[in-house]
């Protein structure tokens, strides 16, 4: 069976799907294993980063999609799933931007969040790695990513608020692992997009004295780079100025491989 790795933050802007992409990117083309993505995050920035692409007239980008969409794994049942087949080798259960499909099962019954692993359970076999992206809320999708994972890891970027975040997703988390996934395993919180700002040093030093075993000893820190990469979908060691984010980033997803075993 593989490691199904969830990203979870109830917050946005915390690079969950930054993490999620060069996640995928790493263990495809460097570590040469068989991935598969899960983007349960309505608004589809992982999809967008990980499918093809075709190039507009002005230099923009548009995603080529197609397959089965993560709104369908909630329904009771799915005759067919089809993955995406995307560059670098990476396969991908997709989200459109916005899809408002996925937005409304929050309004659905608390069931339905069962359906997406009882749905992807067959094709789990066929890969070594299952990174799933989830959204910045608590709901449906992101009890469905936690009842697939086999491990989550939270994603952090430091501000005045980032103890009280952390405690309450924790907290939820447990109640996930109690009612739903008694397998899923916590494996900390990464910094993320730090800088050397007294306040970003307040902030790590009161989450080191809260939760000192959670957190990894890799940092990420504040590098336009690594934007620019996951903006252009590509991996961070591609980009000729970014070799000082790439080997934060690989060192951050090492510690992580290390721990998932």
């Amino acid at each position: 069976m593989p490691k199904v790795i969830s990203y979870a933050n109830q917050k946005g802007g915390v690079g969950k799907s930054s993490l999620c992409v060069q996640t995928a990117f790493y263990l495809a083309v460097k570590k040469k294993k068989k991935v598969l993505v899960i983007d349960m995050d309505a608004q589809g920035n992982t999809s967008s980063r990980i499918a093809n692409r075709i190039q507009n007239e002005d230099g923009s980008f548009d995603p080529v999609f197609y397959g089965t969409k993560t709104a369908e794994l909630f329904k009771d049942e799915v005759s067919n799933i089809v993955v995406m087949n995307c560059p670098f080798g990476i396969d991908l259960i997709h989200s459109p931007s916005n899809d408002p499909d996925l937005f409304e099962v929050e309004s659905s019954e608390l069931e339905t969040a069962l359906n997406p692993r009882k749905h992807v359970a067959p094709l789990l076999e066929n890969y070594d790695y299952v990174i799933v992206d989830c959204p910045p809320s608590l709901g449906r999708k992101l009890l469905a990513a936690l009842t697939i994972a086999t491990h989550v890891a939270f994603p952090v970027k430091l501000s005045g608020f980032a103890i009280d975040g952390v405690e309450g997703l924790i907290e939820s988390i447990l109640g996930v692992r109690e009612a739903f996934n008694s397998n899923l395993e916590i494996l900390g919180i990464i910094i993320n997009d730090m800088d050397r700002s007294v306040n970003h040093e307040r902030s790590l030093k009161a989450l080191q004295d809260a939760v000192p075993e959670l957190m990894f000893k890799n940092k990420i820190m504040h590098r336009p780079p690594l934007d620019t990469a996951v903006s252009d979908g590509v991996p961070i060691w591609d980009l000729r100025y970014g070799h000082v984010a790439a080997k934060e980033v690989e060192a951050v997803l090492e510690e992580m491989l290390e721990k998932v075993g």
